[in-house]
């Protein structure tokens, strides 16, 4: 009695903690998302809800989702994922319930709710590009089967009693053929998934190297190319203030200065000052007119090679008095015969030659952006969009694992879906140069060979379907043809009749279960006839006389069908009982097309088992007791219908006409099946027509003849009052 009333709360602990274990086990998992590339990761946490969702039921699997995805909403800051999951846990375990197996549930799931749930929480809470959200939604779906799959191996290969005492979900009863296809997908879904990954990531790899390799190599060339830049015009600038006080006359200065510009076209302006910072000199000289005093004591490069008498690179400026254009100062000191600073000479850089803005790769436009000390932008390439002066802002989204390569956002810093691939490098005076590639061109030859690789999979699903469809009916289609024929056999006259032959290219283990059921039906057999002797042998003896005595006067002795006399006889009865019944009298003749030359061919053995095939379905296709069979020549049978109208004979002799063509009656030396085909003379009318037997057959007989004048393997119906004919079917 106590054990009986602590049994459900044992099984509720079991389902509870079990249920625990799963989710807990997920949320571990779920933590720590397999990185593909960007911010594409995969989810196999979610593989514990579905192993819990095929054994228990809702609340236990909400539960165990409610832990899992905890994990995935901690790693991705997302708190969506206990809509689209925790949808997902609850429909897959509904419709297990319904008997659905993991793979199909899923399937359903992702492609009818799962992607456009995705898509609009996409939409409604997300940053992502237009052009990327699509992939987004498929990389769902495709993530969902891929832990499905892994579920559902899991579960095939879990020992059925793990879960015995606590199982919620119903064991239903499968055919081998669903299982077969169901394993075949499972088993081709991981493979084809797993190798696709491995190859996906492999290429991204590679892609990543080279594309480190092109970044690295085109930032080593341009900090070479801006250091030389600037050296050569800092050069310019301090051997200016060595030989203008030295080789050159004070009033020759100016002359001298506007002669330095021209060789420097680098420099939007030069200029000379005194010691106190006023302005003596200037190139252009026009710049000088109306500014009689201009003084720059108050700049930085000024002020450094005056005190410190050392050239200097100034950070990035606003220009005042010659123009407002943003310029880089250079500046060196002029130094007076005690080597004390008499004045300076400047050069404002031109920034907009200090790039080239035409550089291009298969990954994109290579786009730069040069910033000065202070992080303000000197130079950016027109596709950025960034305005001189302007602090250079980006979001820094990852660093590439194992790459001197890392993601950015500039425009969209609330976007997870990175920009641009970029490389920073610090120049020798502060400055730090940014080369950035574009991230699309790289996600985009991703995602269509994830496009590709999908409707690939899609593919090989269908075809692994219908593979899988047609080994199950290899192995079970005998088994199903000889439950079906033992089960025939039970309900009729004769349960202990042999077998029929198994259909051709069954499996050996099935031919030995075959041979071992006719075995045991020969030996019981074998009892019955013993049993049987033993209480009436002479009785046996006397039936057995009598049957091969009735075989001799009215059936054929190759056929089994009646024989011509028989339906002599018969005929006359059979008129007076439609008179009787006021019905009409089909006569139908039989003919088998071209049997002379399968008898030339193939030889009289196969032409008699074509002539006894052909009896056994015309005898099963008619069945009612008024039917007569005959044989009434070699190849040529006569039907006798009683009670029959036109209307209900001739869709019926149509059937047997396709059957026979359809069925082999018989098989060739090379065990070829062998293919015949029959034309059919009928004719139907009142019983009134004539007494006369000869009459009625004559009429059928005109009808088969130009049922064979019309081509042979078809039917013709002789008109009951002309007897002309008219062909029903043409084949």
């Amino acid at each position: 009695m106590g054990k009986k009333a602590l049994a459900p709360y044992r099984i509720f602990a079991g389902r509870l903690l079990t249920s625990t274990a799963l989710g807990l086990f997920g949320y571990f998992i779920n933590c720590y998302p397999v990185p593909l590339f960007s911010n594409i990761e995969l989810v196999l946490g979610n593989t514990l809800i579905l192993l819990c969702a095929s054994r228990l039921g809702p609340y236990y699997t909400l539960w165990c989702a409610a832990l899992a995805i905890s994990g995935l909403a901690q790693a991705w800051g997302h708190h969506y994922v206990y809509l689209t999951y925790g949808l997902e846990a609850l429909v897959v375990c509904l419709l297990r319930r319904r008997g659905w197996y993991l793979l199909y549930a899923d399937l359903f799931y992702w492609c009818f709710l799962g992607m456009p749930i995705t898509a609009l929480v996409i939409l409604q809470f997300f940053t992502i590009p237009v052009d990327y959200q699509f992939f987004t939604v498929v990389k769902q779906g495709f993530n969902g089967f891929l832990y499905t799959a892994l579920a559902s191996l899991i579960s095939l290969l879990i020992p059925s009693g793990w879960f015995r005492l606590i199982r919620q979900q119903p064991n239903v009863l499968r055919t081998f053929r669903q299982k077969l296809v169901h394993a075949v997908l499972v088993m081709l879904s991981l493979v084809f998934i797993g190798s696709m990954l491995v190859a996906s990531r492999n290429l991204v790899i590679t892609q990543q190297q080279l594309l480190a390799f092109n970044l690295n190599e085109r930032s080593a060339h341009l900090v070479h190319e801006y250091q030389r830049y600037l050296d050569f015009h800092q050069r310019a600038v301090l051997n200016a203030s060595q030989w203008l006080l030295r080789g050159v006359y004070e009033d020759e200065w100016q002359g001298a200065l506007e002669q330095l510009h021209r060789q420097y076209p680098g420099y939007l302006t030069m200029l000379m000052t005194d010691s106190t910072g006023r302005i003596t000199q200037a190139s252009p000289s026009h710049l000088m007119a109306g500014n009689p005093v201009l003084s720059v004591a108050d700049r930085n490069y000024f002020k450094v090679p005056m005190t410190e008498g050392r050239p200097y690179i100034s950070a990035l400026l606003q220009g005042r008095g010659f123009g407002q254009d943003p310029i880089v100062a250079i500046s060196a000191p002029i130094l007076g015969e005690d080597l004390q600073p008499v004045g300076i000479v400047e050069g404002s850089l031109d920034l907009t030659h200090i790039a080239n803005d035409t550089n291009h790769s298969h990954w994109g436009e290579v786009a730069m952006v040069l910033t000065d000390s202070e992080s303000r932008v000197i130079y950016a390439s027109e596709i950025l969009k960034l305005n001189v002066f302007s602090p250079f802002e980006f979001l820094k989204l990852k660093e590439v694992e194992g790459f001197d390569l890392s993601l950015m956002n500039i425009h969209s810093t609330s976007s997870s879906v990175g920009e641009y691939f970029y490389h920073h490098t610090t120049l020798a005076n502060g400055w730090r140069l940014y080369v950035m590639l574009p991230y699309r061109p790289l996600a985009e030859r991703l995602e269509a060979y994830y496009m590709l690789g999908i409707g690939l999979l899609v593919i090989g699903m269908v075809l692994a379907t219908l593979l899988a469809r047609q080994i199950g009916a290899y192995l079970t289609s005998p088994l199903e043809f000889l439950v079906r024929k033992l089960m025939q056999r039970q309900q009729s006259e004769d349960p202990l009749s042999r077998l029929p032959a198994l259909p051709r290219g069954s499996a050996l283990e099935v031919r030995t279960l075959y041979d071992e059921l006719e075995t045991n039906r020969s030996a019981l057999r074998a009892y019955q006839h013993s049993l049987e002797e033993l209480v009436a042998t002479r009785t046996a003896q006397l039936e057995a006389a009598n049957a091969k005595l009735a075989q001799l006067a009215h059936r054929d002795g190759l056929t089994g069908a009646y024989n011509r006399r028989y339906f002599d006889q018969q005929f006359e009865t059979a008129r007076q009982h439609c008179v009787r019944g006021e019905g009409q009298l089909g006569l139908a003749l039989i003919d088998i097309d071209h049997f002379k030359a399968i008898n030339d061919n193939h030889g009289h053995l196969v032409g008699d088992d074509c002539l006894k095939s052909l009896v056994t379905l015309i005898q099963n296709h008619f069945t009612r007791k008024l039917d007569l069979l005959a044989r009434y020549g070699g190849e040529e049978f006569v039907l006798l219908l009683p009670h029959s109208r036109p209307e209900e004979l001739i869709p019926k002799l149509e059937t047997l006409r396709r059957k026979v063509a359809d069925s082999p009656l018989s098989f060739t030396a090379d065990g070829e099946p062998l293919h015949v085909t029959v034309s059919i003379g009928l004719f139907v009318a009142e019983p009134e027509f004539s007494t006369v037997q000869t009459d009625w057959i004559l009429a059928a007989d005109t009808a088969l003849y130009q049922a064979k004048q019309g081509g042979r393997n078809r039917l013709c119906l002789a008109d009951s009052t002309t007897q002309d004919t008219e062909t029903v079917r043409s084949v």
